[in-house]
């Protein structure tokens, strides 16, 4: 088995982040691998435990001819067997097979809206489907949705993340924290948070929200800024944007608050478990499955404000039930999403394309 990773970027997000932590375990398991980032390098290059295993193109455009001949020339010289492509970086990778013809394609679906109404490019997969030898999902819902609307794709597997926490985290004395771990971007309603925080202060006043995520979109980081302001609340909510270390932060917060709108299933919940750090969280995606209707965290109706808000004040009132929660979803993401895990089941689904 040699796998050769392709994604578009190193930016921070969930699908770099399980990028990088595949990368990292074929390591430590002596598996040749390559991870090549398409268009740029990032953050999380900084986590790759062998750092000359990557590799970055400078893709401009799509039609990039120049970092396509670059893309088949380290691909060729690393012979892969199998061609491990994340969410949009696939139709390259439909390209580079065709100078790869023994190689096989697997597919890393991450993003969750593929099986609902925002597509984005999930629709156009149905013109390369015949390419593409299997797929990896991260929830039952886009399993299900590929198995409908793409059934010429005949291996698809729901392969859980895992979590790849490089410190340890020690949270003896949490402050008045509430801690939002995602990048500032439409799916993730921070508009949400910031209008049910609004009133969430109004009973528990000592409280500060920090936002930690990147900040790379412009028109959205103004509107969660002037909402800020509108709502007063600039001494109270602080985007602290993209932060590799995240330990102090979790380390200090209460509780933690994810309301997306679309989620597969997200690298950050798990590694909040695994910090034992108490979760509310929007019911999309995986995120109700991870979190078992509610045993390990407490989980609210998307886009409800007031369910939300009634969630965020019972976890406040009552954080020593929401900390004994948080331990035994430590205990459930340590034993059933630990890495080897993902390489046991990963590697039943590329032996079934042989």
């Amino acid at each position: 088995m040699r796998v050769l990773q392709l994604i578009d970027s190193m930016a921070v997000g969930g699908a770099e982040r399980m990028a990088v932590n595949i990368a990292n375990l074929f390591t430590k398991q002596n598996i040749p691998t390559l991870l090549i980032a398409s268009r740029s390098s990032g953050p999380m290059n900084d986590f790759l435990i062998d750092k000359d295993i990557f590799f970055c193109l400078n893709k401009k455009s799509f039609f990039d001819l120049r970092a396509f001949k670059s893309l088949v020339e380290l691909s060729r010289r690393f012979n892969p067997t199998h061609i491990h492509v994340h969410d949009s970086s696939v139709f390259w990778a439909v390209l580079l097979k065709k100078f790869l013809p023994s190689s096989k394609l697997v597919w890393h679906a991450h993003y969750g809206g593929l099986s609902g109404n925002d597509q984005r490019f999930g629709n156009k997969i149905k013109f390369i489907d015949g390419s593409i030898d299997a797929v990896i999902t991260v929830n039952e819902e886009l399993k299900t949705w590929i198995e409908n609307e793409i059934p010429k794709i005949s291996s698809v597997a729901y392969i859980e993340n895992f979590p790849d926490l490089p410190e340890a985290i020690f949270r003896h004395d949490p402050s008045d924290v509430v801690l939002c771990l995602a990048n500032l971007k439409p799916p993730k309603n921070h508009h949400l948070l910031i209008n049910t925080f609004a009133e969430f202060v109004k009973s528990h006043p000592s409280f500060k929200l920090k936002l930690v995520g990147a900040t790379d979109n412009p028109v959205y980081l103004k509107e969660i800024k002037e909402l800020i302001q509108i709502n007063s609340l600039g001494n109270r909510i602080h985007i602290e944007g993209t932060q590799l270390k995240l330990s102090p932060y979790m380390q200090e917060a209460k509780f933690a608050v994810l309301c997306s709108d679309v989620e597969g299933l997200p690298v950050s919940l798990l590694e909040l478990g695994l910090a034992k750090v108490p979760i509310v969280c929007t019911a999309v995606g995986q995120c109700d499955a991870l979190l078992e209707q509610g045993k390990y965290g407490y989980l609210v109706e998307k886009g409800n404000r007031i369910d939300l808000l009634d969630n965020m004040i019972y976890v406040a009132n009552n954080i020593s039930e929401a900390n004994r929660k948080a331990e035994l979803f430590a205990e459930h993401v340590s034993s059933k999403f630990g890495n080897m895990n993902f390489l046991e089941n990963y590697t039943k689904l590329l032996k079934g394309l042989s």
